[in-house]
């Protein structure tokens, strides 16, 4: 649904938006991505700018996820299958958009850049793709991230692979974490309904 939004100006922030005609485009679309820009740049905002991003890009990344589980039929860990060539050539590409950074010799973290957007937006995957698994949620929201550092320039073969390299290597953690902590809730649940209707057969 469209929403209206009317804004009170003085004369000069007026006189300052007029000038938005001078760049070529639609109007009310280059007002949406100045608004955009704002959440991105605002730390009170970030997490919306994220969410409204993963909604914008969600058949990208559905169709990136489907091309990450098809490198999965064939092997549990699809980076054991690749040559050390490809492996330093997706790593080198993570370090150049500064998603991972080296720790002494041949070891590489997660940077403060990959890593604070992932969470973000790892923690509002299950509403905006709903039924998924907790591994599928990983795998979506590191290719996103990918997607924002890199300026959406990553070809959605680079988005796979690298995303592969995260997930193995880094971020599986969080969704094994997410999953037990989701199983666990389901089994109070469940244990809590169990208990009352045993009150209500004793009652």
């Amino acid at each position: 649904m469209v929403k209206w939004i009317v804004v009170k100006l003085s004369d000069r922030e007026h006189q300052i938006l007029e000038t938005i005609n001078e760049i070529p485009g639609d109007c009310s679309q280059k007002l949406k991505e100045l608004y955009i820009q704002y959440l991105q740049t605002s730390p009170n905002f970030k997490a919306e700018f994220h969410n409204i991003k993963l909604e914008e890009k969600k058949d990208l990344l559905l169709e990136v996820l489907a091309s990450i589980w098809k490198e999965y039929e064939t092997s549990s860990n699809p980076i054991e299958d690749w040559d050390k060539e490809k492996f330093n050539k997706i790593r080198d590409e993570l370090v150049q958009v500064n998603a991972i950074q080296q720790m002494g010799v041949g070891n590489f973290i997660p940077t403060q850049a990959f890593k604070k957007p992932w969470l973000s937006a790892f923690n509002k995957t299950s509403k905006i793709f709903p039924g998924m698994d907790e591994f599928s949620q990983a795998g979506i929201t590191s290719a996103y991230v990918l997607t924002y550092l890199s300026r959406d320039t990553f070809p959605i073969e680079l988005l796979k692979d690298a995303a592969i390299v995260l997930n193995e290597d880094f971020m599986f953690t969080y969704a094994i974490a997410k999953k037990r902590a989701n199983d666990f809730s389901e089994a109070i649940k469940k244990r809590r309904t169990s208990t009352s209707s045993g009150n209500d057969l004793t009652a």
